[in-house]
């Protein structure tokens, strides 16, 4: 009972899951910046790609967090 008080204090105040939903937070505009860029004008593939990275790295730290709970 106190180990799940423990780790849910932890997990709100660990620093680990902000950069994880900061992460989010930027990469789905900027892949959605780096799709439209890709059919206009623009450096679009590049911005695309690091769109996805941050995407992905944001859901996988989120993912590998909760599952470890």
């Amino acid at each position: 009972m106190l180990e799940g008080r423990l780790l849910g204090r932890v997990w709100r105040n660990s620093t680990e899951p902000r950069i994880a939903v900061a992460l989010v937070i930027v990469g789905a505009p900027v892949t959605l910046a780096g799709a439209l860029l890709y059919v206009l004008p623009g450096p679009g593939f590049p911005v695309l790609v690091i769109g996805l990275a941050s995407l992905i790295t944001g859901l996988v730290m989120l993912g590998s967090r909760a599952g470890s709970g």
